[in-house]
């Protein structure tokens, strides 16, 4: 008769044994990873957060990356910058020295030129080397580039566009009233016969002063002597288009805050400012400007003078002249992209003829 023997014992041995063995090598694995969860049956529920809080971490640092490295590309540009802002403020001492006439000889004069000439070499020197790992970050490598801009558009310049990488802005701009500058005009003819001599204040923006004409004098002269002070007073003069006989004079710049006032002092026989070329006549006139009137993308935009604005980031610069001509009423449709800018006129269906500026303008899109 045969038996089969079962030692118990041993077997209850090797199973706590294969159990230890076990719970070593997963201690041992936790220890040379340095993971408590390693795979899923650890602990499913905690390996999803893990791994969910990893990719963040590692979200994390590379952002914190980028921003050291674009910290490091912007060190380098504010580097070159400031060596140009020095050679700037150098060059402008030497211009203001050498406008010295009196107090600088031929050749003093000439070393302060070769001295000027250096510093320019040495700015477009710095321009063309300044480079963070073989980008050239000041030369213009990193400008907008346009393409397709309609004729009428002569200018179109973009400082910065808040747009997501491949992303395109449509930008419709309709003008329904331009931007002008405040007018007034004296009426001369050829040679000025007031019956006397005259004087007049001419007053604009930027100060006052007046003028003496003697009857006799030629309207060219008289424009001159106005011109001769427009910086200082903020107002130009020239020979009306429509009447030769009139003296336009026109704020220099463009909106409702510039003005021009012209007013009669002493002497002359009767009122020489008019309000239109075939207007009133004033002894003394007062003339403000024009905001331009835009929608832009159908919004009205808010206006100041030749400037329209909606919102904070879309500008319309130097886009509405003064100068105007019957045509159908365009409006302008601009793709802006961070790498090509497409600008053309579309026309605007809405059957009466309006008029658009004759001088082209620029759209900055800020």
């Amino acid at each position: 008769m045969s038996s089969i023997n079962t030692n118990v014992p041993s077997m209850i041995a090797q199973r706590v044994l294969g159990m230890q063995n076990k719970m070593l090598s997963i201690s041992l694995e936790r220890l040379s990873t340095g993971l408590r969860i390693n795979r899923g049956k650890d602990d499913p529920a905690g390996l999803i957060a893990s791994e969910n809080l990893r990719a963040e971490k590692m979200a994390i640092s590379s952002a914190i990356t980028n921003a050291t490295r674009a910290e490091q590309v912007i060190n380098v540009a504010e580097g070159g910058l400031q060596g140009i802002a020095n050679l700037i403020v150098e060059l402008q001492g030497l211009i203001g020295a050498s406008a010295n006439e009196a107090g600088l000889s031929q050749e003093e004069k000439e070393a302060n030129q070769l001295q000027i000439d250096s510093i320019l070499q040495t700015i477009d020197r710095l321009a063309n080397d300044t480079s963070f790992q073989g980008s050239k970050l000041l030369n213009g490598n990193f400008d907008y580039t346009t393409a397709g801009i309609a004729t009428s558009l002569t200018d179109v310049t973009i400082n910065s566009a808040r747009l997501p990488a491949g992303a395109n802005l449509d930008v419709n701009i309709t003008v329904l009233t331009s931007g002008q500058t405040a007018q007034a005009y004296l009426s001369t003819g050829a040679t000025f016969s007031p019956g006397g001599t005259l004087t007049i204040e001419v007053t604009g923006n930027d100060g006052v002063q007046q003028f003496t004409f003697a009857s006799g004098s030629s309207q060219a002269n008289i424009i001159s002597a106005i011109n001769t002070f427009k910086d200082a007073i903020g107002v130009s003069a020239v020979q009306n288009s429509t009447d030769t006989n009139l003296v336009e004079m026109r704020s220099l710049g463009y909106g409702s805050t510039e003005f021009v006032r012209v007013k009669q002092i002493e002497g002359g026989a009767g009122n020489h400012v008019l309000d239109l070329p075939a207007g009133t006549h004033f002894a003394d006139l007062k003339d403000f400007g024009r905001d331009a009137t835009v929608l832009i993308n159908g919004i009205q935009a808010i206006a100041d003078g030749l400037e329209a604005r909606v919102g904070r980031h879309l500008e319309v610069v130097d886009f509405l002249q003064e100068t105007l001509v019957p045509r159908t009423l365009y409006s302008v449709l601009a793709v802006y992209d961070p790498e090509r800018v497409d600008v053309h006129r579309q026309p605007v269906d809405d059957g009466e003829p309006a008029y658009w500026p004759r001088t082209p303008g620029k759209i900055v899109v800020l």
